[in-house]
This record gives structure tokens, sequence and C-alpha cells, in this order.
């Protein structure tokens, strides 16, 4: 969004000595207070705020305009609706408990009464753009995906929200240009919270509109990421109870090409006022996300590809596992990609990406992931809210919620969101529903960023030096090295074990060769239990075809 003498004039960063704004009132004390409980898990992320303002103060809930509370539980959700007195939400704050805190518009810090909190205006204060947007137009976002805010470790009720600020560099251009913390401490004023530190620079480089963040390999502490406006580099900064470390600038592998040729110049895309280079078309619109299990770490870049990496939750180091080229539009070729979004499965197995046109599945198992192949599982389907083209409930933003779904909204203000209902489960089987969620309102570009509250240490690393252990841990599990029956012989049941990266179908015959059972499909890294407590004594012959390969074929004994 920049001339290449901006670009030139702005080719810098810096960043402050070892402890940053935002520190000193962050290392003033470190609390008796547990970080998370023993056993339950996090709610943090179990209400989401949507909605679509109506740009005008005195009328700010009005028929489809207004704000929504979405309500998880681990198997269901619900839609209430509620007085919203600002524009979009761009980062939504709840307790243990997935009670509302705080929320934010990227101009303004609300408490659950639709309050700005003492201290908590003029966010993202200065430039053009705020005046544009947080005073003329009332809190009407522009950062998308630019704004997380976290817990503080070992402090109750005390958070630190990131947030990125946008100005203009000309009639046409603008720069997302400074990455800022903001301190707020919801214990203070009866618990409709204060804001103690705000606006306090972080970073002051060219940057993507796309953070994110996971959880330390020490179970406690917090890796925040955000993407350098030009390149495979990343800032990261690490959140502690001491404060803010000195951010880390990561640089991996080669620049991308980042540059994109619209084939057409009589037929330009809608935001063809921004400068079609790496600061600009390629900077917003886009995302990162981290798997759920912090292995990976993905950036989606419209303008030229997807790159996954894998994550070290100790160090913070990066490698680059994959890149991917960005599809293409199918019905406008000549048309760049505007908007793009990505997620992977609860299981961390699959990525699921868009172009803003189609949704993409792809397999990031170590087998499969070299082959960088990728599975179309559906194109838009051209409907418009309204039949107004401008209201095309075309794909954007993905989000993991409790629910174990997958939520995406759209690039245009609808009154849906699209589902994938089971992302754990491969390519259409991942059950890919186009306004799967109808919203009572309309809902504005966004959709509500969480990172995995439920990511604890990583066990016997070397960081694994706090004693904090998950509270619920995983089961042992078998390391699917190969097809394997379990246990055999068996009176009641048998584990069925599919290898990593491989999915199964089983038949299972008699010795006088009569076909007993069938199972079409166990996808891989699965312990699929079949009961045999009625089944004759005798043996058996398991038949298990590993992705459509040669059969292979496992005696099973059952007694009685």
């Amino acid at each position: 969004m920049r001339s290449s003498k901006a670009h030139r004039a702005f080719h810098f960063f810096y960043f402050f000595a070892h402890h940053l704004p935002c520190s000193d009132t962050l290392s003033s004390s470190i609390s008796s207070y547990p970080l998370f409980s023993c056993s339950a898990k996090s709610r943090r992320d179990h209400t989401w705020l949507l909605g679509y303002p109506t740009l005008d103060p005195n009328h700010p809930n009005v028929g489809k305009f207004g704000g929504m509370k979405v309500h998880f539980t681990q198997t269901s959700s619900r839609v209430d609706t509620f007085n919203f007195i600002a524009g979009s939400v761009s980062a939504t704050v709840n307790d243990e408990n997935g009670n509302l805190l705080f929320y934010t518009t990227g101009c303004a810090i609300y408490n659950p009464k639709a309050e700005i909190i003492e201290n908590g205006d003029e966010i993202n204060l200065g430039g053009t753009v705020y005046q544009d947007n947080c005073v003329k137009y009332r809190d009407y976002t522009v950062v998308r995906s630019g704004t997380v805010a976290l817990p503080i470790p070992e402090k109750q009720n005390e958070y630190i929200m990131f947030h990125l600020r946008i100005e203009q560099t000309s009639d046409i251009s603008a720069l997302y240009d400074q990455f800022y913390c903001t301190k707020i401490n919801m214990n203070a004023n009866g618990g409709h919270g204060k804001v103690l530190a705000k606006n306090q620079v972080i970073i002051k480089d060219s940057l993507h509109d796309a953070v994110s963040a996971v959880r330390h390999g020490n179970g406690r502490d917090w890796w925040v990421v955000i993407p350098r406006g030009i390149g495979r580099e990343f800032w990261e900064i690490l959140l502690s109870p001491e404060g803010l470390a000195k951010p880390i600038l990561r640089s991996v592998g080669a620049n991308p090409p980042f540059n994109i040729t619209i084939e057409d110049p009589t037929l330009p895309p809608p935001d063809n006022r921004f400068l079609v280079n790496e600061y600009a078309w390629e900077s917003w619109a886009g995302q990162t996300t981290f798997s759920p299990d912090g292995t990976k770490f993905c950036r989606i870049v419209k303008g030229t590809e997807v790159e996954i990496y894998g994550f070290d939750r100790c160090t913070g180091e990066m490698t680059l596992l994959r890149a991917l080229p960005m599809p293409p539009y199918v019905r406008w070729p000549n048309f760049p990609v505007q908007a793009c979004g990505a997620a992977f499965s609860p299981d961390s197995r699959y990525l699921y990406f868009n172009n803003n046109e189609a949704l993409f599945q792809f397999d990031v198992c170590p087998e499969r992931i070299k082959d960088g192949g990728f599975e179309r599982i559906e194109d838009w389907d051209g409907y418009t809210e309204d039949g107004i083209a401008v209201f095309a409930t075309l794909f954007y933003q993905m989000r993991n919620a409790p629910d174990g779904k997958i939520y995406m909204n759209c690039n245009n203000g609808v009154r849906s969101l699209h589902v994938i209902h089971e992302p754990n489960q491969p390519g259409k089987a991942c059950r890919f529903e186009q306004r799967g969620f109808p919203l009572p309102r309309w809902n504005g570009w966004l959709l509500n960023y969480f990172p995995n509250f439920n990511l604890y240490d990583v066990q016997d690393s070397p960081c694994d030096t706090l004693g904090i252990d998950d509270p619920n841990p995983p089961k042992p599990a078998y390391t699917f090295e190969d097809f394997r029956i379990f246990p055999n012989p068996s009176d009641q049941e048998v584990k069925l074990y599919a290898p990593d990266c491989n999915s199964l179908s089983v038949e299972v015959w008699n010795i006088m060769g009569q076909l007993v059972k069938e199972i079409a499909f166990i996808p891989g890294k699965t312990a699929y239990s079949m009961d045999v407590s009625d089944w004759a004594a005798g043996a058996y012959f398991v038949v298990a075809r590993i992705d459509s390969r040669k059969p292979v074929t496992q005696k099973l004994i059952v007694t009685h």
C-alpha cells in the first residue's frame, strides 16, 4: 500500500532493550494465583462476538444490525443478540469459564455492558486512518487479523492485548506500520476493568495483518508471531511473568515471489485502489494460524502461496516444511485473489485453506506433506444475500471452535457462516456446508481469534522445567507404524490400528469363506473398536486395504 520510495524510506525495524513497554507494569509482582485449573479444560474461547455496526451512534441496534454472542460448548452452540455500541469486534476475551470479560473494536476496549473501560479509549490513536475509522465512522474496523489478547502468566485477571496499527501513506496506499501492546487489569473498578498502559510500541516495521499465538513449551508462557511485510520473515515476542522479551526476527528460507499480475487491466478487482505489491495486496485479508498441537505454523498470502512451517515451542525456531502455490480463481481467471483464510483440523492432521472462491484440504502428516498434493473440497456456490452481488457469501477467515468444527466467514457483510462439520476426516468426508450456521444479524468480515488455551507443556523437552503438566493428558496411544490388531486373541472387543498417514478399508472373513464384517473407511492414526462378543469362537481373517494398495491379511482368534 505504498510506493517503492516509501518502501526504501521505511525499510527499517527497531526494538527496545530486553523488556519492552508494558513490561514495567507487567513485572511489578508475581501473584500466588494458579495459572490454570488442575482438572477442567479452559473455556476462554467459548464466547465469540460477531456483528455489524450501523455507523450511527444513535441507533446501534436496528433490525439486522448490531451485536451477536455465539456461545459454544464442546457439543453445541447458540446465538444471542446484544447491544452493540461500536463497530465489528476484532478481539474478545473471556474468563476460564467462558464468561465475557472485554472486547475491542480496534478503536476502544469495552466491558460486557458495552461501556468503554477506564482509559480504554483511543486505541491505535494517530493518523488519518484513526480519524476516519474510529472518529468519523465510529469504530469501523479495518484491522481484521492483527489483534489478540492473552492472560499474563501467573497474574489473575490481567491481560496484554497485542494490536496492529494501519496508517495512510498516500491517497491510494496505506501501511500496517506499528505493533502495539496494551495492558488491561480486569480486577479494577469492581470488575469493570481499567487500562493501565496503552499503545506501547513493540515493533516498528512493515507488517502483515495476521497475528497468532501459541503456548510456550514450558506450559506457561506465550509466543506471539506476526509476519513482516516482505519475505519469509517473522517477528516473535515472548510473554512471560517478567514481561515481554525483546522481539526476535526469524528469517526462514528464500523469499517468495511477492507479486501478482492482473492480466486484463480492463477488469480490475474491486480493491484496485490499493497498489499491487508486498506491502499492500498481500499484507491484508490473509491469515496465520498454529496447529492445535502447536507443532506447525501456517501463513497464507493471497497473492502468492500457502506456507507450512514446523515450530519449536521451546525455542521459537521455524522450519519451512512446504510452500503451496495459491490456486487461482476459476470463475475470474484474470482477477487476483481477493482474500483467503486457513485453519488446521482439531487433530492437527489437515490444513484447510481457501482462495476466497474454493475450499482446499492439505494433509500435513510427514508422508503426505512432501508430495504437496491438496484436494479441492468445494467451490463457492454463487449465493448472494438478497440477490445483491456485493453481498456474495465468498470464503474468508477460518477459526477452530470448541465444538470441534471449523467456522468460516465471508469477506462481505452476510447473515451466515460456513461450517466444516467433521474437519478430522479426509476429503469430502469433512462435511463442508456453505452457510451452515445462520445468523440473526449481519456479520462484518471478522471472526474472533483465540489461541489454543488447552495446550500445555512439551513433555520431556528441554524447556519442560516448570512442572506444569497437561491436566487432561492424552491416553497412551499406539505408534501406528503398521496395521495391527489388539488384543489377539480376544473374547469381547478388538482394536484395529490404522497406520499413520494412511486410511484403511477392512473385510473380515471366517474360515468358511463367508464375509462377517465390512468397514468401508478407517482414517489414519486411528484405533477402531470392533465388537466380537457375539461372534462364534474360532479363527478369522482380517483383510486391510491401506490406501487402496495391495491388501494386508492378519489372523484373528476369537475365544469365549
